[in-house]
């Protein structure tokens, strides 16, 4: 039996007239709200611009089905329904897909798939999102390193991805658009990676903020024309501005796929308020272009903004800038933070001399490029 999402959706709104929440709090109610800290720990009145969220908040289908699944929250989401809707979103077939707790529950299980055995290594980037091999050296891996170099552009070297990978290689981490760089592989370059890697390699692909990029042939492509060693992830933290729902999925061959659900990302990874605004937001091609305007608009601000006092930039498609800031980036971003500003500094990329900037809501970037024209004299 086969539901479609809108008798899914219709269905879910069934006994919530007499569901008590999101009704006006009573007192007791109200304190308990008030004692929680909803800053996650930064100071009241801060501006944050340090963890790649998307600002503009969730789409009014997303946070009404967000809603309506939390008063539903005593029963476990299925997400056999959201596969059904990604299957038709994407056009592969379900039993290639998976969904997560947020895309980064799938990828923390590849090094356990696959590295968890023997002498083995993946092959990463260095100036890149590092979660995922941290994994593989705690389960006794080695990383071969590979550098986005200045003098490239922070372009992805095939050549030099390739000549990392040995017989002892079992997967090749890629992230594109990448984090913190904004750099983008194209499709044919990642086409020609994935055909030139021997078979005992697993290629990841973390798309993260692929959705930022324009409509095209992606990775998840090259799946369905028969790729057997490729595992694409999605997230809707980012493009769906989603993060703290923890939605995400995971595109592979089936036998990928039967791997992974060996560890994680069951039917029931996915909480209930994630499931609806998830079910609500995928495809919604009206609020794609509401965030990819958004981060257009912001680039364009910050490389005008920033270029007017010397500061060079690097952004690509997602949600935020790399800013060169020099020798001082710590100093600046100490100073940004003792005024409740918070960014992000290169050093943990290797990249001391930058800083990445989220995008924030047009007063928050306001803020940011006044207090560092105040700390640098600009």
């Amino acid at each position: 039996m086969t539901i479609s999402r809108r008798k899914f959706m219709a269905a879910t709104a069934v006994g919530t007239v007499t569901a008590p929440l999101f009704l006006s709090p009573n007192a007791e109610a109200q304190a308990a709200l008030d004692d929680i800290d909803w800053g996650m720990g930064f100071p009241e009145g801060s501006t944050l611009l340090n963890r790649n969220e998307n600002p503009i908040g969730l789409s009014e289908k997303a946070m009404a089905a967000a809603k309506r699944g939390v008063e539903k929250s005593f029963r476990y989401a299925d997400s056999i329904f959201i596969k059904k809707q990604l299957s038709e979103y994407h056009g592969v077939p379900e039993d290639h897909i998976i969904v997560g707790t947020g895309s980064g529950e799938l990828l923390n299980i590849m090094p356990l798939l696959y590295m968890r055995e023997g002498s083995t290594n993946m092959v990463a980037v260095w100036e890149s999102y590092r979660p995922i091999p941290s994994r593989a050296v705690k389960l006794g891996g080695e990383i071969k390193w590979v550098n986005l170099l200045p003098q490239d552009g922070y372009q992805y070297n095939l050549s030099r991805l390739l000549e990392a990978v040995d017989e002892n290689t079992r997967l090749l981490f890629l992230v594109t658009p990448n984090n913190p760089t904004g750099t983008v592989m194209n499709y044919d370059d990642v086409e020609h990676l994935a055909g030139e890697l021997p078979d005992h390699v697993k290629l990841i692909v973390d798309g993260a903020y692929r959705d930022f990029q324009e409509d095209g042939r992606d990775e998840i492509d090259l799946i369905k024309e028969g790729n057997k060693n490729i595992l694409v992830t999605r997230t809707c933290s980012k493009i769906y501005a989603m993060a703290g729902l923890r939605a995400g999925y995971g595109i592979a061959h089936p036998d990928i796929i039967k791997e992974i659900a060996k560890f994680g990302g069951s039917p029931t990874s996915t909480n209930m308020a994630g499931f609806g605004a998830m079910a609500a937001s995928i495809g919604d091609a009206d609020y794609i272009k509401k965030s990819r305007n958004f981060v257009k608009n912001a680039r364009e601000y910050y490389e005008r903004e920033l270029g007017a006092i010397g500061i060079n930039t690097l952004a690509g498609p997602p949600i935020f800038i790399l800013a060169e800031t020099g020798e001082n980036t710590q100093y600046i971003s100490d100073q940004l933070r003792a005024r409740k500003i918070f960014v992000r500094p290169g050093d943990e990329w290797g990249m001391p001399n930058h800083m990445r900037i989220s995008y924030g809501l047009d007063h928050e970037n306001a803020t940011f490029i006044k207090a560092l024209k105040e700390i640098i004299g600009a």
